[in-house]
């Protein structure tokens, strides 16, 4: 084992684990006042649900030994063979840092559901959700790309630290959620407040280097590129998303450039470690333009994604898988070639084979799961409460107790 390996992984599962606070941050800004703890509440509450999931039969679907390329047999159940000394799977840090890491990446992403059935979804369901999610969603997901599964090892797709697993997976989760619930009955998309949105989201920015970087699993040049990268395209999404809403509004809004950085970080993430810099800013300003139109899309369909989850992660991380096709380096990837470097097409038609059976299937699990949620135990809250909001209608705290 390597102990600057070691050193940085410790380091960025912390840094991964407190975007988890951030995200909490920025949904409490975005939510309306009377739901703000509530945001707060889920997002922490799934620290300590997803990690008792995570620990008893999470990480052993995610990564225990291949079951006929679909899911991981249940070696680690309850954490069983999972130790200090290290693993075929870190073989350069301990195998419980390597859990801890892996961890912490399967915390955040079913709380970003969260956002997108905000204010509605009730607290009971969204407890069942973390659960049912984790376990039949999220740790398959992660099988299926780092864990030994087909879609990696069968099919041969790429994604460096996220883009199916993570982004994708919430994003079309979130819009399967949205459809299967329905739309809030007083749509209200203004921000509560914007310092909790810039706070939580600056933490997120910064905890994003490490959730790419960190996916190297090693201190090296990989994780020095991902970290570049991440910078890169989090800066030219964030202008290029601010141009196009000025275009539009004629105003310059700091919510626009806070949610353009956040889109260039989430299409880069499933190249961030696979592309040279040059292609990072460009797929930034793809990305923020494609997410700002899909936004668009959304409010004129009048799905009430009151976060903007969809829009934000399903489609910037559908877009980077697809462009991760184009560009792919074979110097960065093991001798992978995207189309740009003379691979012809055929890891983009790999990317868009993953991309579609993931997408469909995080969509319809979701769907299915929501519905039923909704038959057992209400997972639609009255009007009623609605009305007078989580807050002080279900959980008897508020933010400020005037």
């Amino acid at each position: 084992m390597n102990t600057g390996d070691i050193t940085f992984i410790i380091v960025s599962t912390a840094m991964v684990f407190f975007m988890t606070p951030g995200l909490a941050l920025l949904y409490g800004g975005l939510a309306r006042k009377k739901n703000v703890m509530s945001m707060f509440i889920q997002c922490f509450i799934a620290i300590g649900v997803v990690t008792v999931v995570w620990a008893v039969c999470g990480f052993t679907i995610a990564y225990g030994s291949d079951v006929a390329g679909i899911c991981g047999d249940f070696s680690y159940a309850l954490m069983n063979n999972v130790s200090v000394e290290a693993n075929p799977l870190s073989d350069n840090i301990p195998f419980v840092l390597f859990f801890c890491f892996q961890l912490a990446f399967a915390i955040i992403t079913p709380a970003i559901i969260a956002g997108a059935v905000a204010e509605r979804f009730s607290f009971k369901a969204y407890i069942w959700l973390l659960i049912l999610w984790s376990v039949l969603v999220y740790a398959p997901a992660a099988h299926q790309i780092w864990g030994g599964g087909w879609l990696a090892n069968g099919l041969g797709a790429l994604d460096f630290a996220g883009g199916i697993v993570v982004h994708m997976s919430a994003g079309f989760s979130s819009l399967a959620a949205v459809i299967a619930l329905g739309n809030r009955k007083d749509l209200d998309y203004r921000p509560f407040n914007m310092a909790y949105v810039a706070i939580g989201t600056a933490i997120l920015w910064a905890g994003w280097f490490f959730f790419n970087g960190g996916s190297a699993l090693a201190a090296d040049g990989t994780a020095a590129l991902a970290m570049s990268n991440s910078f890169l395209a989090s800066a030219t999404a964030m202008l290029a998303w601010t141009l196009i809403a000025y275009g539009r509004s004629k105003s310059v809004t700091l919510l626009d450039g806070l949610l353009g950085g956040l889109a260039g970080l989430i299409v880069v993430t499933p190249m961030a470690g696979y592309v040279g810099p040059q292609t990072a800013f460009l797929v930034g300003i793809l990305g923020g333009l494609m997410s700002y139109g899909c936004v668009q899309f959304r409010t004129a369909r009048n799905w009430d994604d009151t976060m903007d989850v969809w829009a934000l992660h399903g489609m910037s991380g559908l877009l980077g898988i697809l462009l991760l096709g184009v560009f792919a380096d074979p110097a960065l990837t093991g001798g992978i070639a995207g189309l740009r470097f003379g691979g012809g097409f055929a890891l983009l038609g790999k990317q868009c084979l993953a991309a579609l059976i993931s997408g469909a299937y995080f969509f319809i699990i979701t769907f299915v799961l929501v519905k039923i949620l909704m038959k057992t135990c209400g997972a639609r809250v009255s009007e009623e409460l609605e009305e007078e909001g989580f807050d002080s209608g279900y959980h008897h705290e508020n933010l400020y107790n005037e």
